[in-house]
C-alpha cells in the first residue's frame, strides 16, 4: 500500500521527523502568542534542507502548540518558510482542532498530517479532522493494555483503523509506541509485524527513551546523543518507515547516522538484486565517503 505525505512517499528511505516549538524551544519567545525568533528558525530550516540534500533522506516537521492562536501561527509560519510536510501534534484538543482549520484555511491539507489519532481522540476531534480535509494521520498505539507486538494489531483492526477511515483518513503510517530502554526491543518487533501483517508503514519515536536519563541527569548531553544513535539504528535496522528523532536541532548528529544505517542496508539488498534510484543515501551519501 502506497503512503504519502505531501512531497514524501513512505517506503524505502525512512522519514525523519523533527519537532518545533516544544517547551523547551529557545526559538520561541512566547508558547502562549506563538511568537518565534523569525531568523534562528529559518537558520533551523536551511541547515535540515542542507542535510537532506547530502543524505537523501525525507524529512517533516512535527508542529507542537500550547495554544490554538500559538498553533496557528507556527502552521502560517513554517509553512512560508519550506515546503517539508507539516504534522500536527497540539497539546491538546482545542489547540490541534485550530490546526486542522488553519491548514484547511490556508489550502495546506495535502502537505499537512496528523500526529497522532489513538484509541483517545475524540469524536469531536475526529469529525473536525474530516471537516478539514487532511487525509494523512500518524496512528498512535501506545496503550497500557497492548504491549506486545500481537496485541498492537489487535488495538489496530479491533477499531482503530476504522475510526480514521471513518474520519476520512485514506493515509495511515504507525507509531508502535516506545516508553522505556526495555520496550525498544517489543517496537522493533511491532514494527516488522505491522508491515509484515497489515503491509502498512511503520516506525516510534526512540528519542523519547535516549533523552529520559538526561532530564533526570544521569548522563550528559554527549551520551544522551550516542543513546539517540544508537536507538535510531536498532528501529532502522527492525525496518522503520519513520523516525521521530527528537529536537529539530538534532538533525545535525542524527541525519548522517542514519544515511550511513540505511546506506549498508541497502548495499545488502542491492547484491540480492534490489534497485535503488540514485537519490537513495547508498549512493547520494555512503558512496561519496
Amino acid at each position: 500500500m502506497e503512503v504519502r505525505l505531501g512531497n514524501i512517499k513512505f517506503g524505502d528511505v525512512p522519514v525523519m521527523i523533527g519537532s518545533l516549538f516544544y517547551k523547551s524551544d529557545r526559538k520561541v519567545i512566547d508558547h502562549k502568542r506563538g511568537d518565534v525568533n523569525r531568523p534562528a528558525l529559518l537558520r533551523e530550516l536551511k541547515s535540515v534542507s542542507k542535510l537532506k540534500e547530502r543524505t537523501g533522506l525525507f524529512h517533516a516537521l512535527d508542529i507542537i502548540a500550547e495554544t490554538p492562536e500559538a498553533m496557528e501561527r507556527y502552521i502560517a509560519a513554517v509553512a512560508e518558510l519550506t515546503d517539508d510536510p507539516l504534522l500536527i501534534g497540539g497539546l491538546n484538543e482545542d489547540t490541534r482542532i485550530a490546526g486542522y482549520r488553519k491548514a484547511s484555511e490556508l489550502g495546506l491539507v495535502d502537505r499537512c498530517g496528523i500526529n497522532s489519532v489513538s484509541l483517545a481522540t475524540s469524536e469531536r476531534e475526529l469529525e473536525c479532522i474530516k471537516d478539514s480535509g487532511i487525509k494523512f494521520a500518524i496512528v498512535q498505539t501506545l496503550d497500557p493494555a497492548a504491549v506486545y507486538p500481537e496485541e498492537k494489531l489487535q488495538v489496530l483492526k479491533g477499531g482503530l483503523l476504522e475510526r480514521c477511515r471513518n474520519a476520512g483518513i485514506t493515509d495511515v503510517a504507525i507509531d508502535v509506541g516506545i516508553i522505556d530502554f526495555t520496550s525498544v526491543w517489543l517496537a522493533a518487533e511491532s514494527i516488522k509485524a505491522v508491515k509484515n501483517e497489515l503491509g502498512l508503514p511503520a516506525g516510534c519515536a526512540p528519542s523519547n527513551v535516549a533523552y529520559q536519563p538526561l532530564l533526570k541527569k544521569k548522563v550528559t548531553k554527549r551520551v544522551a546523543r550516542s543513546m539517540n544513535v544508537a536507538l535510531n539504528t536498532m528501529i532502522q535496522i527492525a525496518g522503520a518507515d519513520f523516525i521521530l528523532y527528537g529536537p529539530l536541532r538534532a538533525a545535525g548528529y542524527i541525519f548522517e547516522a542514519a544515511a550511513t544505517v540505511e546506506g549498508i542496508k541497502a548495499y545488502g539488498e542491492k547484491l540480492k538484486g534490489k534497485a535503488f534510484e540514485k537519490s537513495h543515501p547508498l549512493y547520494k551519501f555512503l558512496a561519496k565517503l
